[in-house]
């Protein structure tokens, strides 16, 4: 009995019939809306934010490339999931096709997977949503004080982050009121950014130098030591505060001290570089020598001039270079932990280039982090039962939203990487800081500051918009998981009597999300959302490949083309974006995981739907008549109707 239920499926004629009762959601969207769900869902913090961070750290103009790995990966799981959404429109995305095909125990960890994907992508994009607004402010001369804009464990001295706090709290009353004005206020965000994205790729294109895409030295590329400099700085100068019988050392001397460092590391390393090219023969004498000199008119106005500044920074870059093979490897993820980055290396060295600096595994990689900006699609899944048609337009909506993303995406990294050299991108707010970098000494800086200005409104109207997206999703996961019993249904399969939403779950995870931006570092936020999509994604392949298998004759109005050969490239493009993620990522899913499990096993699986029909507690129907789905929904947990006392069920016992 107890194997049984883990692997327990729901057929396809059941999850048809769940959608037929009457304390289920509204069915009120259109393609239209859907499609603007997905855009709204996809466009934010991804292409405002991370091609900034990806391009500057990780693959440089090849960021592009990046971008269309995970798009290919996207599409091989877009397919599937237009599939599966046809077949059985109902809340709960790949919790529900988990359940259909892997069986209980399967549906529990991807739903569990699903619940920490949304919940940390709502708090990365709060996160990044207070650095736009800064730079919104920034116009009119103000600003959120950095202690109130930052988490305080990357953040000297922050107490929390303020504006991520109150936007998810706004998001959330918002979305308590309905899904249709929900819908409404998210079609106005997706007009307004997507009209700043246009205006980007019309405005911006009048400013790119084919130059920055092939002419940066790749010795410009930011090294690991770099990335480790300002953190190295901390320790080395708290450390000396503390020696000294200080209490502390102010972010202002710790900020000096990384300023220079960084200066000292990037003078020496530009001078190494050109002696070594030179001995190689692939410089001339005066070539390398007009490299030394630029460097050095560059950064020396920056070096410690005391001697105890010199000491600090000495030590300093001693701390970073020994910390700096660890860092490098990180870039690899669990292939790196197996020792295969340094016999994949010689690959990198000999395709980097102006254009791919970081090789092809910084475009790899980089394909792992902007994926992030990709679960918009798997959103509208979870809308599938508020669909007024979804076998026609739930498909329709999560492959156009993709395709026309994936372009958008495309063409603003090539603007981007084309306006600035990338090492000098923001990787806090790319798109706006390039304009606004470009209006410093510009004829016509008035123009370039006004889209600065445009930019940074329609970020914030799309990453509120992604808020909103996500959230929602949030709420119909734990609608779907409650449903089955496996969490409890008073609190997550509530539906508000007036708005017809799951106000107590919106409210909850509106709460704890809102908690969650305030005080924790977005880098961490948006691999733990990267792993958990992937996750979903290969998972998602490998059900309706098994659903094709099982259920060959089943009505599929949306069939996947060529599935034999999609679903498998979904699971192992999605597998190896998965293996490049750091192995901390990995061990955090994991204990994630582990939680999840001790839940089910002391909760769900006793409380479960099917559970109790296996159990005989539940009469098993077969959902073929109008009166057996009435029956089945009076005896289910979410509806209003008298549940089965504890002496009915031990009689049936």
């Amino acid at each position: 009995m107890f194997w049984k239920q883990l692997f327990a499926t729901k057929s396809l004629e059941i999850l048809q019939a769940e959608v037929k009762g009457e304390n289920r959601l509204h069915r009120v969207l259109g393609p239209i809306s859907l499609t603007a769900l997905g855009v709204g869902a996809i466009i934010g913090a991804g292409i405002f934010v991370m091609t900034g961070r990806v391009a500057a750290q990780d693959a440089g103009p090849a960021v592009v490339l990046s971008f269309v790995v995970a798009g290919v990966g996207c599409l091989f799981a877009a397919l599937c999931y237009a599939e599966f959404a046809s077949m059985a429109p109902v809340a709960g995305s790949a919790y529900t096709y988990a359940y259909a095909t892997l069986g209980e125990l399967f549906a529990w960890i991807i739903g569990w997977d699903l619940i920490l994907e949304y919940a940390m992508a709502c708090a990365c994009v709060a996160a990044s949503w207070s650095k736009y607004l800064n730079e919104f402010l920034l116009f009119f001369g103000l600003h959120v004080p950095a202690f109130l804009c930052s988490d305080p464990f990357t953040t000297p001295g922050a107490w929390l982050n303020l504006p991520a706090l109150l936007i998810t709290l706004t998001v959330t009353a918002i979305l308590v009121v309905g899904i249709r004005e929900s819908a409404t206020t998210n079609a106005v965000l997706v007009a307004v950014k997507l009209g700043v994205v246009l205006f980007v790729l019309a405005a911006g294109i009048g400013f790119v130098s084919t130059s920055n895409w092939t002419d940066v030295p790749v010795a410009d590329r930011v090294m690991p030591e770099e990335l480790l400099i300002p953190a190295c700085a901390k320790d080395v100068v708290t450390a000396q505060a503390k020696y000294e019988g200080r209490t502390g050392a102010d972010k202002e001397r710790i900020d000096r001290i990384a300023e220079q460092a960084l200066a000292t590391y990037k003078l020496s390393r530009t001078k190494s570089l050109a002696e070594r090219m030179l001995a190689e023969g692939k410089h001339s004498a005066e070539m390398a020598e007009t490299m030394a000199r630029d460097a050095a008119n560059k950064y020396s106005a920056k070096l410690p001039q005391s001697e105890k500044d010199k000491i600090l920074v000495e030590g300093v870059i001693r701390r970073a270079n020994e910390k700096a093979p660890e860092k490098a490897t990180e870039k690899w993820g669990i292939l790196g932990l197996m020792g295969l980055n340094r016999k994949l290396e010689s690959i990198d060295d000999a395709v980097r280039s102006p254009f791919m600096p970081y090789g092809l595994a910084g475009i790899v990689f980089g394909a792992s982090i902007v994926f992030f900006a990709y679960i918009g699609f798997d959103a509208i899944s979870t809308q599938a039962e508020e669909a007024m048609k979804p076998q026609r337009d739930v498909p329709i909506a999560i492959l156009a939203s993709l395709v026309l993303c994936t372009l958008l995406y495309i063409g603003v990294a090539a603007v981007i990487t084309g306006m600035m050299p990338y090492p000098e991108i923001s990787s806090e707010a790319a798109v706006a800081a390039a304009f606004r970098q470009k209006a410093a000494g510009a004829a016509n800086a008035g123009f370039l500051r006004g889209a600065a200005l445009l930019i940074s409104i329609g970020a914030l109207a799309g990453m509120t918009s992604v808020l909103m997206i996500t959230f929602l999703s949030q709420a119909r996961i734990f609608l779907a998981m409650a449903r089955d019993c496996l969490l409890p249904p008073s609190i997550f399969a509530a539906i508000h009597p007036r708005f017809r939403t799951p106000h107590r779950s919106t409210i909850l995870t509106g709460v704890l999300i809102s908690l969650v931006a305030a005080f924790t570092p977005i880098n961490d936020l948006e691999e733990m959302v990267n792993i958990g999509t992937l996750m979903a994604f290969v998972i998602v392949c490998a059900a309706v490949l098994l659903l094709r298998i099982r259920r060959p004759h089943a009505a599929r109005p949306f069939r996947t083309p060529f599935l034999f050969v999609f679903a498998p490239l979904g699971i192992v493009v999605n597998l190896i974006m998965m293996l490049f993620l750091p192995l901390y990522t990995w061990i955090r899913l994991v204990v994630w995981l582990i939680v999840g499990l001790m839940i089910y096993f002391g909760y769900g699986m006793w409380r479960s739907v099917v559970g109790q029909r296996l159990s005989g507690l539940i009469p098993a129907f077969d959902f073929g008549t109008a009166e057996d789905v009435k029956a089945k929904h009076a005896l289910e947990p979410d509806s209003e109707a008298i549940q089965p006392s504890r002496e009915q069920i031990h009689d049936k016992k």
